[in-house]
């Protein structure tokens, strides 16, 4: 942990940010909130699952690597305390590190969570999630259903790949995996969807 923040400041010193260059590399995912009720009916994939929960999307990726980094040796302590308080003697560093590991996880999600509230992500990232308007997307999982969101898969401007969620906003109109739409509109977490194969011609 320490060495992620003396990197970062010398890094800065030279006007190049290993923060700034891992956001670049990962993929924007736009993360919901499973336990929003308005996404109660959405059909969210496992990884969309595991990010959430790590509260992927909430914070920059170097900040929640911190947390878990510093959940984790905090646990380990922990563990390893109660464990020579009850038996006089430490555990093998390998049985420790497994409750270490979920202490890590939880420390992740809530921690990652209440910084989250208090200091949102900038407004860059806001920006790439509104200019997805405009662009088209491809359902890649689920049935997308007025009120029962899909998921689907797109890119921004700067060639960041997206996963979103999305539905019709054709009343009665149904995508499948594998169709192609034009993102009309965004409402919270859930983009608004038109068929739109071909765009104009000039």
């Amino acid at each position: 942990m320490l060495a992620i923040g003396v990197i970062e400041l010398l890094s800065l010193l030279i006007g190049f940010s290993p923060s700034a260059s891992i956001e670049a590399a990962l993929p924007g995912v736009d993360v919901p909130d499973l336990e929003a009720p308005e996404l109660s009916g959405a059909e969210v994939g496992p990884l969309s699952h595991v990010l959430s929960w790590f509260s992927v999307g909430r914070l920059p990726f170097l900040a929640l690597l911190v947390i878990f980094l510093t959940g984790f040796g905090l646990s380990g302590y922990i563990v390893q305390w109660a464990a020579n308080s009850a038996t006089g003697s430490a555990l093998n560093p390998w049985i420790a590190a497994l409750p270490a590991l979920i202490g890590a996880g939880y420390a992740t999600r809530y921690l990652g969570r209440w910084l989250g509230d208090i200091f949102p992500r900038d407004q860059s990232e806001a920006a790439s999630r509104s200019e997805l308007v405009g662009s088209y997307a491809t359902i890649i999982r689920g049935e997308a259903k007025q009120g029962q969101p899909a998921e689907a898969k797109t890119t921004d401007l700067r060639g960041r790949t997206h996963y979103i969620l999305l539905e019709p906003g054709e009343p009665g109109m149904t995508y499948s995996a594998g169709d192609r739409v034009f993102l009309v509109g965004r409402d919270k977490n859930v983009y608004r969807a038109i068929t739109r194969l071909t765009p104009p011609q000039e």
